[in-house]
């Protein structure tokens, strides 16, 4: 059951059909390689020779072979279809001997035998090319399984002219002399009588005909050995390209893990430094809070007051364009303290009218916060003149 199973799946839709006919010094090859697509049979391979190192080069090693021998050593016969006909055919000789191949009708048996050496000697041919041969015929009768398909009632193979009836039953056969090709027309191919006969042999190993039987008992542990080598192989290509597709994904998928881990990294790099320049300016914002807490400057309530009080008295011919309370000591340098005139305001800025700049210079000396007011700079541009003033507290801040 298993092996049928095999046979179906593995068995492909093309089969190889090898016809040796052997001639007194030499052989002759016929090669003819059929498709089978739906119901139909089309040839898509045909070869002739007489170098069987020729032959199997155009023999796909993939592929099932089937042989079908004919010419000198096979013996072919029409006989009465009686019990213990085979004794009458080769006397006393060993019928293990022999292998046959027979036509069965009701009254009458054609059949072919040749000796088993013969059959077993190019068989072995065929094992040392590594060449699987799973079935054979042996003489012409196989044609018979052929005769429904064709219109002519005498058909000729290389070596044999067989006559059927109208109901396509084998009646008679005899030995063809004549050298010449004849051509056959069976549905939309054309044989020659050098290749019919393999062409028959595969259409019966298709198809086969109840009428013809063979050495199948022994060809069976070939065709199980083929089928399960054909199927080894599957499985091993099939094995092979999981591995590989597995290997391959496997691959793509490290790629892509590799460039997402990749882009992570940087990710990460980049946070990290955006971190420390975050921890570094909460340690600098840290510092200077410290250092404005330190100097008082960080207080809105006491420098609002100075600004208050300087503004809220301005008399409109006075514009301030600058009010620095606390000016820094020094320049300002990294990582170096800044230190600040905590007793010290200075402003800038234009006054139109002398009159109203001297009235208000004098309010501010009476502010009682003020210790000392110096007029450091005092210019005529134009109309307006431009001053510069410094206010000296009479507390440290």
């Amino acid at each position: 059951m298993i092996v049928k199973l095999l046979n179906n799946i593995l068995s492909g839709n093309r089969i190889q059909s090898v016809q040796i006919h052997l001639d007194a010094d030499q052989k002759e090859y016929s090669l003819v390689e059929i498709q089978k697509k739906n119901n139909n049979l089309a040839i898509i391979e045909r070869y002739t020779t007489q170098s069987f190192e020729e032959l199997i080069t155009k023999i796909s090693k993939n592929k099932a072979v089937i042989l079908s021998i004919t010419g000198m050593g096979v013996l072919s016969k029409r006989v009465k279809n009686d019990i213990g006909y085979q004794s009458k055919i080769i006397f006393n000789a060993d019928p293990n001997d022999f292998y046959w191949s027979e036509y069965r009708q009701e009254e009458e048996i054609f059949v072919s035998v040749a000796r088993t050496k013969i059959v077993d000697t190019e068989i072995e041919l065929f094992d040392k090319a590594q060449i699987s041969i799973v079935d054979f015929t042996i003489g012409p009768f196989v044609m018979t399984s052929l005769s429904p398909l064709m219109e002519e009632k005498e058909v000729h193979t290389k070596n044999t002219i067989l006559h059927f009836s109208k109901e396509y039953s084998l009646v008679n056969f005899e030995k063809r002399e004549e050298q010449g090709i004849l051509e056959y027309s069976i549905g939309d191919e054309t044989l020659s009588n050098m290749d019919i006969l393999c062409f028959a042999n595969a259409l019966n190993n298709l198809y086969p005909n109840d009428a013809i039987s063979s050495e199948a008992n022994t060809m069976s542990s070939r065709k199980e050995e083929f089928a399960f080598k054909k199927a080894f192989n599957i499985l091993g290509i099939f094995t092979l390209s999981f591995f590989l597709v597995s290997l391959l994904i496997s691959y793509l998928l490290l790629g892509h893990y590799q460039e997402a881990h990749h882009k992570i990294q940087v990710e990460l790099g980049q946070q990290n430094v955006a971190y420390s320049k975050l921890v570094s300016l909460e340690k600098d914002k840290e510092n200077k809070e410290a250092i404005l807490k330190q100097s008082g400057l960080s207080d809105s309530n006491f420098l609002s007051f100075y600004i208050a009080e300087i503004t809220k008295n301005v008399p409109s011919e006075i514009n301030l364009k600058m009010l620095n309370i606390f000016p820094t000591t020094s320049k300002i340098k990294a990582e170096q303290r800044i230190n600040f005139s905590n007793n010290l305001i200075e402003l800038e800025g234009t006054a139109s009218s002398n009159a109203e700049f001297t009235s208000w210079i004098k309010e501010l000396k009476r502010e009682p916060w003020i210790n000392n007011l110096e007029i450091i700079d005092f210019q005529r541009e134009n109309r307006t003149n431009s001053f510069k003033i410094k206010l000296i507290l009479k507390f440290d801040v």
